[in-house]
């Protein structure tokens, strides 16, 4: 392993991954989005569901809420977010199968699920058609998926949006503004550990247009493109 991907995991593993629980999974409209992303899928009993960039596995959760019948195998570049996932699961009573694992290289048979699913995974990859292609080669046909696409405009902004609905959303749960505010904003210290994020360089986005000619051009033909009205990533779901 080079050593730039060593400092990477390093990071994920003694930084992002201890932190993640206590910030941005906190944040009333990241949660909407995973929920939503996942209401995207269907779920029978015992279908397998890979989670690809499962993280921590609050996706895991959402799923479970579905149906628990399901199998449910999860990859990450994390082992620090394979063994908090694997743990969330465990203590509600569900055994879920987590490997290390890169997302542009799965070592998964083709056809192997019925449904996968990748949130924020794209966001940290350079050559964004080929993890979309793995993730399809390992989906049966007909499988359904749902994977999020950044679209450009992590900035500033953005922040400050993803802020202002956490306030209201805390006031509209009953608290007073003022702590709703110092929450918020103490949530926002917690989150200095994702300065590195913030500074490193950019990778490409996509728009809607390339998304369409991207998943075209891999065959996939019955899908839809939805934008998120605050977190901006496109959501790109269908069946293969």
């Amino acid at each position: 392993m080079k050593f730039g991907d060593k400092l990477i995991r390093a990071y994920f593993d003694n930084a992002y991954n201890l932190a993640y629980d206590f910030t941005i999974a906190r944040l009333n409209r990241y949660q909407k989005l995973q929920c939503m992303c996942v209401s995207k899928l269907e779920f029978r009993d015992d279908d397998k569901v890979l989670c690809v960039g499962l993280g921590t596995g609050n996706e895991v959760l959402y799923i479970l809420q579905r149906n628990r019948n399901v199998k449910i195998v999860g990859v990450d570049y994390s082992k620090t977010a394979l063994r908090k996932a694997y743990s969330k699961a465990f203590v509600r009573g569900k055994e879920i199968e987590v490997l290390m694992m890169d997302v542009r290289r799965l070592e998964f048979a083709a056809g192997s699920f019925d449904s996968a699913l990748c949130l924020h995974v794209m966001d940290f990859i350079e050559d964004k058609r080929q993890a979309t292609e793995e993730v399809f080669r390992v989906l049966k046909d007909k499988g359904r998926f749902v994977i999020t696409y950044p679209s450009g405009k992590e900035d500033l902004e953005l922040g400050l949006n993803l802020l202002r609905d956490s306030i209201g959303h805390k006031v509209d749960s009953g608290k007073h503004r003022v702590r709703a505010l110092f929450e918020s904003l103490a949530q926002v210290v917690m989150g200095i550990v994702y300065l590195p994020l913030l500074l490193r360089r950019k990778k490409r986005p996509y728009s809607r247009d390339e998304l369409e000619a991207m998943l075209t051009g891999l065959g996939i033909a019955h899908f839809q493109i939805e934008e998120d009205p605050v977190y901006h990533d496109f959501i790109v779901y269908g069946r293969k």
